[in-house]
């Protein structure tokens, strides 16, 4: 618990960490509209940008973004809008919702065996996930600095024996699809390095009261390689620690992607 204490103190700073330092300068925020999606930064109005496992982000407006996992769109269709509603010099204010149904998914892999996250035998309910979150976004000198704090709560329709998916990194995501919430915070910074080499590195923080794991804190890192404003190949780790039913277990995983912006 004290790593998700430090989490949350790190978000609830970082808020006012931004608002403070940027509020008083001015910024082109054209120049932060690619490759951003976890900020608080939204698409230019007319915008493409995808990844092999990024989403899919279109600018309806300069100030409104939706978003969708097109790999996930079929089994576990799922939308997602990030409104601008407040700028002020170099720092911005969205507010993320999304929605997600996955239960066709969870169906999908309730099997025995290899493949199998959920028992066969268990009824999976209708399950519409839905997330909020504040986001906020500094630019200092040239970095991007953020901030958020959300909520994903999961109601659940027709009958429902659902059980724990007791799978590093996938538990704290689906924990609010078996108990009441979850509670998520995360900070993140990201920005050039040297020429068209760049970082993002953050920190992630669930917590989820009624199930039998407590807590996740998930760390990430990547190096990100820009070579002209519509490619970017970045690399990188995830790397977990959480309590679970069956006791504390860390992971740590190589993420890998390409994004395409037009």
């Amino acid at each position: 618990m004290k790593r998700l204490r430090m989490v949350l103190v790190l978000a609830c700073a970082s808020l006012f960490f931004t608002i403070g330092s940027a509020v008083a300068q001015e910024t082109n925020y054209d120049e932060y509209r690619s490759f951003v999606s976890s900020t608080a930064m939204t698409m230019e109005h007319g915008q493409f940008e995808v990844g092999i496992f990024a989403p899919l982000r279109y600018g309806l407006t300069d100030k409104l973004e939706l978003s969708s996992h097109p790999l996930w769109f079929l089994v576990a269709p799922n939308l997602r809008a990030k409104y601008a509603f407040y700028r002020a010099g170099a720092v911005q204010l969205s507010w993320n919702s999304g929605l997600t149904y996955p239960t066709p998914l969870l169906r999908l892999l309730s099997m025995e065996g290899a493949g199998g996250v959920h028992p066969p035998d268990r009824a999976v309910p209708h399950i519409i996930s839905l997330f909020n979150e504040l986001v906020v976004t500094g630019v200092v000198e040239g970095h991007l600095v953020t901030g958020a704090l959300g909520l994903q709560v999961a109601p659940r329709f027709g009958e429902s024996q659902m059980v724990s998916i007791d799978v590093p990194v996938v538990y704290a995501r689906t924990a609010a699809f078996f108990t009441v919430a979850t509670a998520v915070a995360r900070v993140e910074v990201q920005g050039p390095i040297v020429g068209p080499i760049g970082y993002r590195s953050g920190l992630k923080g669930f917590i989820y009261p009624g199930a039998d794991g407590r807590f996740t804190i998930e760390g990430t890192g990547q190096l990100r390689w820009q070579s002209s404003p519509r490619w970017l190949v970045q690399a990188g780790y995830l790397a977990s620690y959480g309590e679970y039913p069956f006791g504390g277990d860390f992971r740590i995983l190589p993420t890998l992607d390409v994004l395409w912006a037009w």
